[in-house]
């Protein structure tokens, strides 16, 4: 019999959850869209700040580890092309051609420049950071997930992601010019956004109906409450929120801000974990 959790630990017939997506070779799932996030996250911040090693850091983070996530998933990667055949009904599909178009523009500007190659490389890194929201946005089957503010959660996490790895990499190797101060203010902001969309995201859910309800009840009342508040809330947006507060009433050491990001990086895996976990079916009428 289907089994979920509710918040007085009752058998609710007819609820289940998915499991494809993130159990067994599914997990790779969850990396493949973490590293998409930060990948055009921190492409997006480097031409923000002008930091062209950032540019070849987040082309390699999505080439490397989200386009091996996929392979992996896949189970025989050498069919990888079949995945191309289906732009027109999957976002899986559609995520494939984004990262390639990704890559051949992204070094096409590194290695040219020019404003139109900037103009369409920063196109397709959004749309591989905003793309693994719309995969499971359009998943009727999943009312948690049948929501349009998802892929704006995923959007300002991997913004805030792709910030925090560069203030990481900026803390451990200060010699690279980095503006400190544009880095910290786009992260409390985008920080800040980040919190509002979680918040009203789930809110949203959570007077839907029953099914989303039940999926927001495990992960804030439930057995996955913990790790949900401890990495998600804590991790992923109040300690990288409290140290970037503190950047605004005066300098903070280097390795404050190595933490802040660590912590958000952390944080916004564990995001993506959890909103996967959380996926149920509802009840079968």
């Amino acid at each position: 019999m289907p089994y979920s959790y509710n918040t007085i630990d009752e058998f609710c017939v007819g609820f289940d959850f998915q499991r494809e997506w993130i159990e067994g070779q599914g997990i790779l799932l969850v990396f493949a869209f973490y590293l998409s996030g930060v990948g055009g996250g921190l492409f997006l911040t480097s031409l923000l700040v002008g930091w062209k090693t950032g540019l070849l850091a987040g082309m390699a983070i999505v080439a490397i580890g989200s386009g091996g996530a996929f392979l992996l998933h896949m189970g025989r990667p050498l069919r990888f092309w079949r995945v191309f055949w289906r732009p027109q009904s999957s976002w899986l599909s559609r995520g494939t051609y984004f990262i390639f178009l990704y890559i051949i523009f992204g070094l096409a500007y590194y290695l040219i420049g020019g404003m139109a190659l900037m103009a369409i490389a920063a196109f397709f890194a959004f749309c591989l950071i905003i793309y693994s929201g719309f995969a499971m946005a359009v998943s009727p089957a999943i009312p948690f997930w049948n929501n349009p503010l998802l892929p704006m959660v995923f959007v300002s996490s991997a913004l805030w992601g792709g910030i925090s790895l560069a203030e990481v990499v900026h803390s451990l190797l200060p010699e690279i010019a980095l503006d400190v101060e544009v880095l910290g203010v786009w992260g409390f902001w985008l920080g800040v956004i980040a919190v509002v969309f979680l918040y009203t995201y789930l809110t949203i859910n959570y007077y839907s109906n029953i099914a989303a309800k039940e999926a927001v009840l495990f992960l804030v009342t439930g057995r996955f409450s913990v790790l949900f508040y401890a990495g998600v809330v804590g991790l992923g947006l109040l300690i990288p929120l409290a140290i970037l507060t503190l950047s605004y009433f005066g300098k903070i050491k280097l390795f404050m801000l190595a933490v802040a990001g660590i912590s958000e990086l952390v944080g916004s895996f564990l995001l993506r974990y959890s909103l996967l976990k959380a996926g149920m079916y509802p009840p079968v009428a």
